[in-house]
């Protein structure tokens, strides 16, 4: 094509110099001139695809060059490793997963989360591992949590369960989130695949209907949204009279221990893959399996109905034969239920005694002893406590009093606020102001004799009065 081009070219510069000889101008430019520069001119998209033919050309051929050289590169390095794997292991392949931090998320709404979140992330800095301590009010689940799956970090959820079940104000936002994410198809199932997390909740038994929802509902959306559980989901007791560990600290103090030591072995050993991916079947299947009869929920129906039970139309010809059924079935139920009762009742009698004789716990922990001295406590025993009202340091300071002096003439310091169990079972506010007294609705701890909780009242009533006359500088 070019050769033909080229001859047109040389064709039309000799018939333009042939024709100005003729005419003999002697103002018009040169032939030579003037027949070069009209036809670069008039062939100039001949000329600009010569060009970028040539250019494509090299750049096909160095792009061509580059990647075979790419791929030696790559298949050297897998001999290599190939070698170091046959020289360093035997048998299956190890695969090493890395834990570049642990990111320790916690929803608060006295600080005892936060303080295990602190704990925590001590202990994981002593391991050599980098932790984060992020409140769930500061954090986007929508724009952070998913690339949780893909930088090779551990979320570490320290959950508490707030009034009614409901999470507390700075973890509300995640947890509706979190719940929505769960149900919407526009996420799918596999959003969060890759996350490793794990989960503690703090609640209290005594509210049987709410104790750690807020946690197991955490663990469950997680698990739903494709969330790899690193560790068992704990739970924390503010329950003395029930906690395994005698008090949440104890329980987080256990679960802590068990979190730490799977992360050291994430971290150092590196984790084994249980599958090996040439189409067999995982080695933890059946732990995977129980993990999701775990989480799914069944019908108490369903699970009941027997096989001869599935038929959801019956003829009006097999009702005599059903009811007989159900006669002969409600006297076999209530003759197997005189036997049922009276060893239910020995049962029951032998746990009773068995509980009597099992020594009770004190109420009074030493996180809880530490925070009610701080708020001006003298406790007595394990269950008891005295301290100064408002309205008697006012008094002793020359102030107004409380209605007890207007109406009955009671003098401020012959006036004792004492209680003979710390527990509380309403929450009101004049003992719950700081969220630090337990909680009870029946007496599940140990007991005091009545005598030392009335001597250690005066006492320590006199004792606080005497001392803050001398920081007053009062006379009574």
């Amino acid at each position: 094509m070019w050769h033909g081009s080229w001859l047109i070219i040389l064709w039309h510069c000799s018939t333009h110099v042939s024709s100005s000889d003729m005419t003999g101008g002697e103002s018009e430019p040169s032939p030579l001139e003037s027949c070069w520069v009209g036809l670069v001119w008039h062939h100039r998209l001949y000329l600009y695809g010569f060009l970028a033919a040539v250019f494509g050309t090299w750049l096909s051929l160095k792009m061509a060059f580059s990647k075979r050289s790419s791929c030696a590169e790559v298949v050297r390095q897998r001999r290599s490793g190939a070698v170091e794997d046959e020289s360093s292991a035997a048998g299956s392949d190890p695969v090493s997963v890395q834990v570049s931090a642990v990111k320790i998320l916690y929803g608060s709404q006295t600080g005892t989360a936060q303080g295990f979140a602190k704990e925590l992330a001590e202990e994981v800095r002593s391991l050599g591992i980098a932790a984060e301590v992020i409140k769930l009010k500061d954090y986007d689940p929508d724009d952070r949590l998913s690339e949780e799956c893909t930088n090779r970090s551990v979320c570490v959820f320290l959950l508490a369960t707030y009034t009614d079940g409901q999470p507390t104000e700075n973890a509300d936002w995640f947890c509706k989130w979190l719940e929505d994410a769960s149900t919407d198809f526009r996420y799918g199932k596999t959003y969060l695949k890759g996350l490793r997390y794990a989960v503690f909740g703090l609640g209290h038994s005594a509210y049987v209907g709410h104790y750690n929802t807020v946690s197991r509902n955490v663990d469950k959306w997680l698990w739903m949204l494709s969330g790899t559980r690193l560790l068992t989901r704990g739970s924390g007791d503010c329950n003395v009279a029930k906690s395994r560990s005698g008090s949440v600290q104890g329980d987080f103090l256990v679960w802590k221990v068990h979190f730490l030591s799977r992360l050291r072995a994430l971290a150092d050993r590196g984790e084994t893959r249980c599958c090996s991916g040439d189409g067999g079947g995982c080695k933890s299947r059946g732990r995977v399996e129980e993990e999701e009869e775990e989480m799914l929920e069944s019908s108490s129906d369903e699970e009941s109905a027997g096989p001869g039970e599935n038929k959801s139309v019956v003829d009006v010809e097999d009702l005599g034969d059903i009811m007989s059924g159900l006669k002969r079935t409600k006297s076999a139920g209530q003759s197997q239920a005189g036997g049922q009762m009276v060893r239910r009742s020995k049962s029951n009698g032998a746990m009773r005694k068995g509980e009597e004789e099992e020594e009770r716990r004190e109420m009074i922990t030493p996180a809880l002893r530490q925070a009610l001295t701080k708020q001006g406590y003298k406790l007595i025993g394990s269950h008891s406590g005295v301290k100064l009202c408002r309205w008697t340091k006012s008094m002793l300071r020359g102030r107004g009093g409380c209605y007890k002096h207007t109406f009955y003439g009671i003098e401020s310091h012959r006036c004792m606020e004492t209680t003979p169990s710390l527990a509380c079972a309403n929450k009101c506010v004049f003992c719950w102001r700081h969220h630090t007294n337990p909680v009870g609705t029946e007496w599940r701890w140990k007991m005091d004799p009545a005598e030392k909780i009335l001597q250690e009242a005066l006492d320590n009533h006199q004792s606080m009065i005497r001392q803050f006359r001398v920081e007053s500088k009062t006379t009574i």
